[in-house]
């Protein structure tokens, strides 16, 4: 087995180890966005999907690859668009299954989709390539592009180097010390700059490559430290740390970092 190819496995192995983890959080975040750390983060992301859905004419065909539980699915059905989705952890395609039985939810993954060329209207890739090798990434931007239709859009998140969350600082420590660069319990990840993210997508072939950030500060670490303080936190700061993503240099400090890519019109 390739290093790829086992980064891939583990990847999906801890995703169906927390597949009721995340039915768990995404109930909380029916709540409220501040009941957690993932919840705050998501309502994030899920926030820069739903203007992304909203500016597709209804009946759109959307591609979620990696769609988890199936929450973008279901948002996307809210919105009069045409899902589908693919996922390998199967507890995850249980839940999206049960949870988004009107779309289509494939089993399989992101670097051989199991759809024709240009079937979609837009690709997202939440929290995905993330996980993935390099050599994947590129695969399954490959195939992301050749899904699409001219014209159509792929969105995909991924981890900044250099997060005030300090996330990449933990992964080092914590590698060093159990002597190890992933497991089930805490799987690879690969970083990125909004400049590396760019040059990514270009390299697969899309065009107008945009990159945002969301989740500034480091608020993350405050709900680590405690729950309760981080909700107060996160409450009093939410509306400063939406203001200060406007600004182009805060995008490379950003606990998520979003890169938009199109398909040129021939």
């Amino acid at each position: 087995m390739s290093r790829a190819e086992d980064i891939r496995r583990v990847a999906i192995d801890h995703h169906h180890l927390v597949a009721g983890k995340f039915e768990a959080e995404y109930a909380a975040l029916e709540n409220s966005r501040f009941s957690s750390a993932f919840t705050y983060g998501r309502a994030k992301i899920d926030a820069m999907v739903d203007e992304l859905f909203r500016e597709l004419p209804e009946g759109a065909a959307i591609l979620d690859v990696g769609c988890g539980t199936g929450e973008h699915l279901k948002r996307a059905l809210g919105h009069g668009l045409k899902p589908s989705g693919v996922e390998p952890a199967p507890a995850m395609l249980a839940a999206a299954r049960r949870g988004a039985s009107d779309a289509r939810i494939e089993d399989g993954v992101a670097t051989s989709l199991p759809f024709a060329d240009s079937r979609f209207d837009a690709v997202i890739m939440i929290e995905v390539l993330r996980y993935l090798d390099r050599s994947d990434i590129e695969l399954a931007l490959r195939e992301a592009r050749r899904v699409l239709r001219p014209g159509g859009m792929l969105v995909v998140t991924l981890v900044n180097r250099w997060a005030l969350d300090g996330f990449y600082v933990h992964q080092r420590v914590r590698q060093l010390m159990k002597h190890s660069s992933f497991n089930e319990t805490n799987p690879f990840c690969l970083f990125h700059t909004p400049a590396s993210a760019r040059r990514m997508l270009e390299q697969a072939g899309f065009s107008n490559v945009r990159t945002a950030g969301r989740l500034l500060g480091p608020i993350r670490i405050i709900y680590k430290l405690n729950e309760g303080l981080g909700r107060r936190v996160a409450k009093a700061l939410e509306s400063v740390d939406d203001r200060l993503h406007k600004a182009k240099w805060t995008k490379p400090f950003a606990g998520h970092l979003i890169a938009v890519g199109e398909v040129a019109r021939s």
